[in-house]
């Protein structure tokens, strides 16, 4: 059974067809993680410095007024960029870590270490997913409404907390499929040239 199970992974390891399949999941996820968390930082950036103007401008000419909706639409796309954008750092590996004690570990402890450390964000993240799922339909069986746009309910907004999770927990289960089927006699050189590599690429 334990050969069997072994052959039967090693060969789905090795698939072409998966492979390519999780290669195109692979960009397409990186893709929009990457254009929300760009994109939605750029958009707030720019709503907040023109009301900023405005509001400079209305103290000599007080009938020019601030956008009433720029404060709650740069707040959700701070959100959104900020969500968007943690998920994509998991694909890059540039999340804080601390290697230093792990590395002292014999090659099996280390590896066994890095793997539990990942099954805990999986863990964690995929709560996160589940509970995000819970407040936008606690919102939407609510019918609460946007502060600002009274005809948008809020869940829409807040459908960036699911999606974002989803994309981090993929990301992370991604993390933990490549480190299970790496030699872990060069494990941890893999995962700081890999760091190194993804941190200075840009894509």
């Amino acid at each position: 059974m334990k050969m069997f199970l072994a052959t039967f992974f090693s060969s789905l390891h090795k698939s072409v067809l998966l492979n390519r399949i999780f290669s195109a999941l692979d960009k397409v996820i990186a893709f929009i993680n990457k254009n929300v968390a760009v994109f939605g930082l750029l958009l707030g950036v720019i709503i907040v410095a023109v009301n900023v103007f405005l509001r400079t401008l209305s103290s000599w000419y007080p009938e020019i007024g601030s956008i009433t909706w720029g404060e709650e639409v740069a707040r959700y796309c701070f959100i959104w960029s900020a969500l968007f954008g943690a998920a994509y750092g998991f694909r890059k590996g540039i999340h804080i870590s601390v290697m230093i004690l792990v590395e002292k570990f014999p090659s099996m402890i280390a590896k066994i270490c890095i793997l539990v450390s990942y099954m805990c964000c999986i863990i964690y993240l995929g709560f996160m997913c589940y509970a995000s799922i819970d407040v936008c339909y606690l919102n939407y069986t609510l019918g609460v409404s946007s502060e600002s746009f009274h005809d948008i309910p809020l869940w829409y907004f807040l459908l960036c907390l699911p999606i974002a999770f989803l994309g981090a927990t993929y990301r992370v289960i991604e993390k933990f499929y490549e480190v299970l089927w790496m030699d872990k006699t060069t494990l941890t050189k893999s995962l700081q040239d890999e760091f190194i590599h993804d941190s200075t690429v840009k894509e």
